[in-house]
């Protein structure tokens, strides 16, 4: 029996994915901005809300790469 090497397709998915997510990557590049800006503070609330919306994307595709 062969072992074939494996490879995760999670990222590739979520890089994928970030492209439908446009408003909530806008926010969050804001925040950034902002915190770079004034130094103190954190964009957490940004950053959920980003990854919210790409990990609703990638659940229906990621099982569907699994054997």
């Amino acid at each position: 029996m062969s072992e074939e090497e494996i490879v995760d397709h999670l990222p590739a998915l979520k890089a994928s994915c970030a492209k439908h997510c446009p408003a909530q990557k806008k926010e969050y590049d804001a925040c950034v901005g902002r915190i770079a800006k004034l130094g103190d503070g954190d964009c957490e609330a940004w950053y959920f809300d980003l990854l919210h919306c790409v990990d609703h994307c990638v659940a229906p595709q990621a099982f569907k790469k699994l054997k």
